[in-house]
């Protein structure tokens, strides 16, 4: 038995942190510029170089990819990203994109508007070993010659490969939650409207449409529960099509149009639903930002966020506190709260979300059904909640450290 729930299409909200005061006093003593090497051009990295080429310091940034990757499904902006959007400069900017949610192309696009020139951009290329000489580092590349940098900076995502250079390729830095998720754009049509729509199936599986009818587009996704999730997202993106389409050939609803679109998507990606946990985020002159560091899942609704606050408190520690090691030192002990509560999560999720068996399923939809009844906010907020960050539910009350830059 399957049972389709339509949800009212939700409003972003981005709620405005109105004091950014911390309650340490922070030494404004203006560090020496310095040369730093970012390895990631998505959202966390780009964010940290505009912030460090404002206040004057050399910044370089390799991304793999032999071009911007400004493509990507909606993302949240909230808490405390807020404000480092504003400190930033890009909230108009944002607002000029979007009505109603921000696309991570978007946001993506906007950074590298902001920083492409001042900030150097190598595409096409990635590190391939680091040499700590105590005073600097000396990075190696695929495609370029070896260069020195006072600090380098990993935030090239979940399997970040410069943090398995630095930390060793340790499986233990990866907390899997046996979830992982396909998205793509599809055509709209008119059948959409503007609605959100998910459907359960047996299996733990998952199918969910997000209308985006303006721009003549649907977001697509198809959540699977499964343990070989890891397995899944490291895999080429035509075989994780096939693997896809092989899962979800016999869930129906609009899951037959999904597939069939999801084989010309050219923005279709895997995500793992995963939390990276190494044990510390600094070592010697290298730092680990946002997703390499301390992922908190895509159902955490935090990883924009996180990444935001973590480029701003580093990028705040190195413009501070002239010496390296102080700096990632500050770093790492400033973000660790903020790291902390975008990391917590429900027991249970994401599994209770995606049951395994149609009992399981009318079971959760009698659920959010008599939850939506009793709250104003509507199914898409009680899942909001109940499957996001526990500090959504009660508030961090965390404020940001203030910094000049």
């Amino acid at each position: 038995m399957r049972f389709i729930r339509a949800v009212r299409f939700a409003k972003v909200q981005f709620a405005f942190i109105q004091s950014l005061a911390s309650k340490s006093p922070i030494n404004y003593q203006m560090a020496t510029p310095k040369r730093i090497l970012i390895a990631g051009g998505g959202i966390a990295g780009p964010s940290c170089a505009l912030l460090l080429s404002r206040a004057g310091h050399q910044v370089t940034i390799v991304e793999r990819a032999p071009q911007l990757r400004a493509t990507g499904q909606q993302i949240d902006v909230a808490g405390n990203g807020v404000p480092v959007v504003k400190k930033m400069g890009i909230w108009e900017a944002l607002k000029e994109r979007t009505e109603i949610e921000i696309l991570r192309g978007d946001m993506v696009d906007v950074i590298y508007q902001r920083t492409k020139d001042s900030t150097e951009y190598i595409f096409g290329d990635q590190i391939s070993a680091l040499a700590d000489h105590g005073s600097h580092v000396t990075a190696s590349f695929e495609h370029h010659p070896d260069r020195d940098f006072d600090i380098v900076i990993a935030a090239d995502g979940l399997y970040s490969h410069t943090r398995s250079l630095v930390f060793g390729k340790d499986s233990a830095h990866i907390r899997s939650l046996n979830q992982c998720v396909a998205l793509m754009s599809i055509p709209w049509q008119k059948s959409d409207t503007t609605w959100s729509r998910w459907c359960n199936a047996p299996g733990g599986r998952c199918a969910c449409t997000r209308p985006r009818a303006k721009q003549g587009l649907t977001g697509a996704y198809l959540a699977l529960m499964t343990e070989e999730s890891g397995k899944i997202g490291r895999l080429p993106a035509e075989e994780q099509k096939q693997e896809f389409a092989r899962r979800f050939a016999d869930m129906g609803w609009e899951t037959p149009r999904i597939l069939e679109q999801m084989m010309k998507a050219d923005d279709f990606y895997v995500t793992p639903v995963a939390q990276a946990k190494p044990e510390s985020w600094v070592k010697d002159r290298v730092a680990l930002l946002g997703d390499s560091g301390y992922a908190p899942s895509p159902v955490s609704g935090q990883g924009t966020t996180l990444a935001l606050v973590g480029a701003y408190i580093l990028a705040g520690c190195i413009n501070t506190y002239d010496d390296v090691q102080e700096a990632l030192k500050q770093y790492q002990q400033q973000v660790k709260p903020f790291v902390q509560e975008g990391q917590k999560l429900y027991p249970g999720v994401p599994g209770s979300a995606n049951p395994q068996t149609a009992w399981g399923i009318r079971t959760f939809y009698s659920i959010m059904w008599i939850a939506s009844l009793i709250n104003s906010s509507g199914v898409l907020g009680i899942l909001s909640v109940l499957f996001g960050p526990l500090s959504a539910l009660f508030g961090s009350g965390l404020q940001l450290p203030e910094y000049k830059l």
